[in-house]
């Protein structure tokens, strides 16, 4: 069985990581090797793979991606398709995209796999930035899915039904309609996104980069992936 507390050794790798960094990506591998509300650790951790291996592509046009891995069973060609089109083409996701894969998956599910293929995605880019290797995925656990989602979430105009009304930011109840599936990711923007002297809702905290500087940051990757958020 895995041992999730010997996964991410930034510091035995030379890099200088915050602690909190390190246990939230331990806890999110652990996570999605389990069963979630949706989806069975086997399942979660195919949507990982699928997204690892297309994000890695994502330069190449999609009909130019050799070597995908197959699924063999273990997600509909939907899933694997909604996985690798979040992971790797971000521009191609609209309104009729989504009501489509919604329609296919549930829309617990769709949510699910979301936050999924974001954590994937921000924890190997993460890696990439350091210049150390992907984290190997670690080996699904037993268990099944508990069908958990939040029964007060309505329509709020997305494409899911979210917390409404609400006070923060969208991308903070993006997901609220399956709440294992928000904390997975918001957990992960809590770690990295804000950098340990404050929290994702201040305006302000020290540290190498401000506020305004890491919004501008976010703001052009979003651009480069072409994300319509």
């Amino acid at each position: 069985m895995t041992s999730f507390d010997s996964t991410f050794a930034y510091d035995r790798d030379g890099f200088a990581v915050r602690d909190t960094i390190q246990q939230v990506h331990r806890t999110s591998w652990q996570q999605i090797a389990n069963a979630g509300s949706y989806f069975t650790g086997e399942q979660r951790l195919e949507i990982a793979r699928q997204a690892r291996a297309t994000r890695a592509k994502r330069g190449d046009p999609s009909w130019l991606r050799e070597g995908l891995p197959d699924a063999e069973g273990r997600l509909s060609e939907v899933a694997v398709d909604a996985a690798r089109t979040i992971a790797a083409d971000a521009h191609k996701i609209d309104s009729e995209w989504a009501a489509k894969k919604i329609a296919a998956l549930g829309d617990g599910a769709y949510v699910e796999l979301i936050s999924i293929v974001a954590c994937m995605s921000a924890i190997d880019a993460y890696s990439e930035a350091l210049g150390r290797a992907h984290e190997p995925l670690p080996d699904p656990q037993p268990g099944e899915p508990d069908g958990g989602r939040l029964a007060e979430a309505t329509d709020a105009g997305a494409h899911v039904p979210m917390i409404d009304p609400f006070t923060g930011p969208n991308v903070a109840r993006a997901l609220s309609l399956v709440p294992s599936a928000n904390q997975l990711f918001f957990a992960n923007v809590m770690a990295m996104y804000s950098n340990g002297s404050g929290g994702f809702y201040d305006m302000e905290w020290g540290g190498p980069l401000d506020r305004p500087q890491a919004e501008l940051i976010a703001a052009r990757v979003s651009a480069v992936n072409e994300c319509f958020y």
